[in-house]
């Protein structure tokens, strides 16, 4: 019974693994990594207002934030950090 408790470990460590490489390739294809991602995706759901122009406002305060933490942004050296040293589980 204790094989298969650790095969199924063993199993689950590849899919986070080959899932979490999936994701940081999707994410630095667009110049995103998981913190610039979670910024701007945090402040977007703060779209409530039912109008278009505060709510695209809105949007590009969240673009414009959550890419200073991307490629080529002020924070990206932030960004990359935090992605690879909390948001990863390296810490």
């Amino acid at each position: 019974m204790e094989g298969i408790k650790s095969v199924k470990k063993n199993s689950d460590g590849y899919y986070d693994r080959a899932w979490r490489w999936i994701e940081d390739t999707y994410l630095k294809y667009f110049g995103e990594n998981r913190t610039s991602y979670g910024v701007k995706d945090t402040l977007r759901k703060g779209e409530v207002s039912g109008n278009k122009d505060i709510d695209g406002a809105q949007r590009q305060v969240s673009d414009a934030v959550g890419g200073q933490f991307g490629k080529g942004g002020v924070g990206e050296s932030v960004g990359s950090n935090v992605d690879k040293e909390i948001l990863r589980g390296n810490v």
